[in-house]
């Protein structure tokens, strides 16, 4: 696999009860400059609690500084 490769990887970063609360933390991720992405979400909201939860997911690159934002966040 080469370096350029893995730099383009994309991860989960987290999992959210909500679509909504996905996608609040897809908002404050791009404000910090970081690309994410909400998976799941319309899958949540169209087979309503058949355990399919929305997920953000980000470049491999930007994950840690995409969990301090949501810690962040999270202790204010």
């Amino acid at each position: 696999m080469s370096a350029e490769s893995t730099q383009d990887d994309i991860v989960r970063l987290a999992t959210a009860t909500t679509p909504l609360k996905a996608q609040i933390w897809e908002q404050v991720l791009k404000e910090a400059g970081i690309q994410c992405r909400v998976v799941g979400d319309l899958l949540d909201v169209g087979l309503g609690g058949l355990g399919v939860r929305a997920e953000d997911w980000v470049h491999r690159d930007d994950l840690a500084r995409a969990e301090e934002v949501l810690r962040k966040g999270q202790e204010d």
